[in-house]
């Protein structure tokens, strides 16, 4: 679900109707909103702990926007965008806690399926023709807007419980570095390639990137550094009567 379902579509519709310029200002824009799609996943994964879907869907869409609002008032440049974007992306994937063995999500009907894909064009929709006025940063930011994620978090959790919420918000959070290999190849290859293979080789580079996330998650889970990031240890008494 993290991977540019809906933010690649919106990308190829901006280069078609505004150009390549303003494209490439949004892919921008949009590296930086994948810090607020992670903000959303672990926002949703501790609430859900404790309400329900709806109280966690909330919450999670109010921790997007304050990060959307706090990145666009902070000049980050390429570079560091870079480094910052995937290293919150890990720190959120391995803070989310996944209880063991399989956890049991229900198949979506016909009519729940053909519903989500409706959203998710109008998503598509309305942000294309709504960034003549938005400008391309704030499009960019919003183009990560958590909707297929947001549909399947909500429903997972209400079907199934925390623990299989749990276990979508990580892959969300985990094909995000997807998405950030879908727009890094867009601003690097925009001046230099042809659109149609501009967007071919970023949905490559999308899918090896995710994959490579999913298997650097599944040794850091083998390692053990998962748990050991949720649950640090606890600090000596020694060292607690010394520091005081």
């Amino acid at each position: 679900m993290g991977l540019p379902l809906v933010s690649g579509p919106v990308s190829a519709m901006l280069f078609v109707q505004y150009g390549s310029r303003f494209a490439v200002h949004a892919a921008r824009g949009t590296l930086l909103g994948f810090v607020a799609a992670a903000a959303f996943c672990a926002a949703y994964a501790l609430t859900s702990l404790r309400r329900p879907w709806w109280q966690s869907l909330i919450a999670a869409y109010a921790a997007f926007f304050a990060t959307t609002g706090l990145l666009s008032v902070i000049n980050v440049t390429m570079n560091w965008a870079l480094v910052l974007v995937p290293l919150v992306l890990a720190v959120t994937a391995l803070s989310i806690d996944v209880p063991t063995g399989t956890q049991t999500i229900a198949t979506p009907g016909k009519g729940a399926v053909a519903v989500r894909m409706l959203i998710a064009g109008a998503m598509v929709l309305l942000l294309t023709t709504s960034a003549r006025f938005l400008g391309a940063e704030i499009s960019g930011f919003l183009a990560p807007l958590p909707v297929l994620a947001a549909i399947m978090a909500a429903t997972s959790h209400r079907d199934s419980g925390s623990a299989a919420v749990h276990t979508v918000l990580r892959g969300a959070v985990l094909g995000s570095w997807g998405g950030v290999a879908f727009f890094s190849a867009i601003i690097l290859l925009a001046r230099s390639v042809d659109p149609l293979t501009m967007y071919l080789l970023a949905a490559v580079a999308a899918v090896v990137a995710g994959a490579c996330a999913v298997a650097l998650q599944s040794a850091a889970d083998a390692a053990g550094l998962s748990a050991r990031l949720r649950h640090p240890a606890r600090v000596p008494a020694w060292v607690r009567v010394h520091a005081a």
